[in-house]
């Protein structure tokens, strides 16, 4: 009995006194964790997705005050104004007239405030569209793949893919319009931020046009013509923005839209119709000018076709 247990010892014992002289392995250094970058791209891989990102500073202004650029007088002043904030302290004060506390809405913490909460609402905007599009083309590519064994008819090929467009077609109006309230609010944002200085950083100016043009081409892709006229007409004020020839190109098309609805329906006079018309004109020649030249051939038939349309000749 007592060589069985010390036989029994020994086979347990073996195994560990060989993992314990087994040689240890040199430790490997720690590989340092490859993070892609969070950088926002400029650009898209897939030609059906045509809106990228366009990149912004997460801040508007800054908001650090250097010591040193601080004149004495300013010193003074910021010291005296704290003092006084500290010994007129009540938590419980309520303006009654709130044109002081409004002057609130200038300041740089506001604005900055005001511009990040644009930023989100523009990217989120734009992620439901990318998110769309390429749950847009997945479904085309499974589509492809899939074999039908139960289609013996051509008109059931024809049934199936009409099925597959209204399906598609419900999933674009239903992103662009998440896309379009995202690109509102980013909008009245950016509305609320008052100080004229700030309006014209080059970063406000960006985000704007950005949101802009995309509320623009949402919006004109759900039907809504006549909503994108002001935006465009704002768009094209900004910097150099009227020298793109698209933002005139859909101010033809939403004027167009206009006049053709007096003329069908009489929703409205005729001096409105004659005012449409005379907009999507101009707005259809600096569209050809713009992307092909005054001395192109296209700009000459345009400008015949206008010369057709308008009462008044326009000479190339």
């Amino acid at each position: 009995m007592t060589k069985r247990i010390l036989s029994i010892l020994c086979l347990l014992v073996f195994p560990a006194a060989v993992f314990a002289q087994a040689p240890a392995q040199p430790a490997q250094p720690a590989q340092p964790a490859t993070t892609p970058a969070t950088t926002q791209p400029t650009d898209v891989a897939n030609p059906a997705n045509p809106t990228p990102y366009e990149p912004s500073p997460g801040e508007l202004v800054t908001e650090e005050v250097n010591e040193a650029e601080l004149s004495p007088e300013q010193k003074e002043v910021r010291d005296r104004n704290l003092k006084a904030e500290e010994l007129w302290k009540n938590a419980d004060y309520r303006d009654y007239n709130r044109a002081f506390a409004e002057l609130h809405q200038l300041s740089k913490a506001f604005a900055n405030n005001k511009y990040r909460l644009s930023l989100s609402a523009y990217q989120s905007g734009v992620n439901t569209i990318i998110k769309m599009r390429d749950e847009v083309e997945l479904f085309r590519k499974e589509s492809a793949e899939t074999k039908r064994l139960n289609e013996k008819w051509y008109w059931q090929i024809v049934d199936r893919k009409a099925k597959e467009e209204r399906l598609l077609s419900n999933m674009k109006r239903t992103a662009k319009l998440e896309a379009v309230t995202y690109f509102t609010r980013a909008i009245n944002h950016l509305d609320e931020i008052k100080n004229p200085d700030l309006r014209e950083k080059p970063a406000f100016k960006k985000l704007l046009a950005a949101v802009y043009r995309n509320w623009i081409m949402y919006q004109f892709d759900l039907g809504n013509l006549p909503q994108t006229i002001p935006i465009l007409e704002l768009y094209i004020e900004i910097d150099q923005n009227e020298k793109e020839y698209p933002s005139h190109k859909y101010l033809a098309q939403a004027y167009s839209f206009q006049e053709n609805m007096i003329k069908k329906y009489g929703v409205g006079t005729e001096d409105q119709m004659f005012r449409f018309r005379y907009k999507k004109n101009v707005h259809l020649l600096r569209a050809t000018e713009l992307k092909y030249g005054k001395e192109s051939a296209e700009y000459k038939h345009v400008v015949n076709l206008v010369n057709r349309d308008e009462i008044i000749s326009v000479q190339p």
